[in-house]
């Protein structure tokens, strides 16, 4: 199907202007689907409940127009009751599907005519998504001003229902008509970059908040329980049982807008039952099983902690914010220094009016228990301090840190960009002679390497040749070992023929060969002395030549 956001200039409609039936039947089926469907499925669960029941059918007509503007939120009086907390989950979907249709209605608009969505299309889609409500709801409050005669139902202000219809179908045809040509709005009106950033993140604070919520009511119940199976063993039989379950279903979205409302600080009010993060009165309340997550009392002392719940979402606020806005930044967009800071402000601003709305639209008057829920505008006020105060801080904490980095950078880039011509050819000489020594190491190395690689010739010659002298040491070692045991056996000899008569003789001897080696040697040490003399006479005759 055709977008109408594919063109990013606004044609002009032809001189024809008029409805023709293809757009008749694309208004009329906006305007008739969604009662349609509603009014069949409500039919559906009256009479089949009325049938479990074996009760009387006179009053069907009452119980679905009745049924029919509690899906709307109208206060309904029955038997002099006040019911003004209506579960918020039915009317959520109805706004959800009204949203839709407006949304299919615009593209089957702009597919039929071929031209971007101007006011007079808008117009026809919102007047068609209200027509058939409207007309629905006029019905239902003749149906009960002629019931209010024979059954205990007081008729609603006409007024009030009328208004709550056009509000809610006017808050879905903003959203499903929004959704398609909000962008050429912006581009139309030329709306801040931190005002069109501001959505997403306000997105994100609400489904933060009420998630957590949520998971607050989830702990409620499964910490009572017991308290759950006694109030759902009050139905008796699987029917009862079933109606308490759903009922406690429908009533879910209600409780989870409270315990948000609680986290952020405010107080809820039901009847007697005061219940904050600082206080918890006890009371009484209806057996309906979902309000066992409600505590009895008292306050624990650890539940002030909680409103760091708050306080984180609002951090992340400031970080999510911040991001965008750098990121913006960074692709040329015109983004101010301040841009962050009203970008928070702006999320926050609508996260506020939201909580506020949906906080006021989760009470009502119940009866006997007075006015229920929690303060709505105190609980609007709280969301958006927490969310504005510190996503400011944190945002512009992020932003200031980001420029500083970036200066820091930027001057890392001036130093060295401010290096001189001469500096740079010192640089490059410095390179070659580096290159240069380089390539003669390497050339050194290369002539080396044969030289270091001997052949295998040599290494063998070598080896022979040591292990030739060390035979030759070894026998030259074995000689003289024989040597030395001869001597032994000689002394040995010797001392057995000290007795014998040839020893006088033999000591005779060996004393003459002693003088005779003395007297050798002192010859010898003659001829040496005599020497240098001769070198010395000789020098000093060549010196009187």
């Amino acid at each position: 199907m055709t977008s109408t956001l594919g063109r990013s200039t606004r044609h002009v409609p032809t001189d024809d202007d008029s409805l023709d039936p293809e757009r008749f039947r694309i208004l009329l089926g906006t305007a008739a689907r969604v009662p349609a469907v509603t009014l069949a499925v409500v039919a559906t669960i009256v009479v089949t409940t009325m049938v479990v029941a074996n009760s009387d059918l006179t009053g069907i007509y009452a119980a679905i127009a009745g049924t029919w503007l509690a899906l709307h939120q109208v206060t309904l009086t029955i038997d002099g009751t006040s019911l003004g907390v209506l579960p918020l989950l039915p009317t959520a979907v109805l706004v959800w599907q009204a949203a839709r249709g407006c949304a299919s209605a615009a593209d089957a608009l702009v597919e039929n005519s071929g031209y971007a969505l101007d006011r007079q299309d808008i117009s026809r889609i919102t007047v068609a998504v209200l027509a058939g409500p409207l007309l629905v709801t006029a019905a239902s409050l003749i149906v009960l001003q002629d019931a209010a005669s024979v059954l205990p139902v007081t008729p609603p202000n006409a007024a009030a229902a009328l208004a709550w219809v056009t509000g809610i179908y006017l808050f879905a045809a903003l959203i499903g008509i929004g959704s398609r040509v909000w962008k050429p709005l912006v581009r139309y009106y030329a709306a801040p970059d931190w005002l069109v950033l501001a959505f997403r993140p306000a997105l994100r604070v609400l489904l933060g908040l009420f998630a957590l919520g949520g998971l607050a009511v989830v702990a409620g119940l499964l910490w009572s329980w017991n308290v759950v199976g006694e109030l759902l063993a009050r139905g008796d039989h699987w029917t009862g049982v079933l109606g308490l379950t759903v009922m406690s279903i429908l009533y879910l979205p209600n409780v989870i807008i409270g315990a948000a409302a609680v986290l952020a600080g405010s107080t809820v009010h039901f009847g007697d039952i005061h219940l904050s993060l600082f206080e918890a009165t006890g009371g009484d309340l209806p057996a309906l099983p979902v309000l066992a997550a409600v505590p009895s009392g008292p306050a624990a002392a650890f539940w002030p902690v909680l409103l760091a719940v708050p306080a984180t979402i609002g951090a992340l606020l400031g970080r999510f914010a911040a991001q965008r806005t750098l990121q913006a930044k960074a692709d040329g967009a015109p983004v101010g220094s301040a841009d962050a800071a009203w970008t928070v402000l702006a999320a926050a601003a609508g996260a506020g009016l939201v909580t506020a709305l949906a906080t006021w639209g989760a009470g009502g008057p119940l009866g006997v228990f007075g006015t229920v829920g929690a303060n709505w505008w105190l609980a609007g006020i709280l969301v958006f301090a927490w969310s504005g105060l510190l996503g400011i801080i944190t945002a512009q904490l992020l932003v200031w840190r980001e420029g500083r980095l970036a200066a820091a950078a930027l001057r890392a880039d001036t130093e060295v960009g401010e290096e001189t011509p001469e500096d740079a050819a010192d640089a490059a000489r410095a390179d070659d002679t580096a290159d240069g020594e380089t390539d003669a190491e390497l050339e050194v190395a290369e002539n080396e390497t044969p030289a270091l690689e001997a052949p295998a010739s040599e290494d063998a010659e070598v080896e022979e040749e040591s292990s030739v002298e060390d035979t030759d040491l070894d026998e030259n070692e074995a000689a003289a070992g024989d040597a030395d045991e001869d001597a032994e056996d000689g002394a040995s000899d010797a001392d057995d023929d000290a007795e014998s008569p040839d020893e006088d003789a033999d000591a005779d001897t060996d004393d003459v060969i002693d003088a005779e080696v003395v007297e050798v040697l002192d010859e010898d040490d003659a001829e040496d002395d005599s020497e240098p003399d001769e070198e010395v006479a000789n020098k000093a005759e060549k010196g009187a030549d």
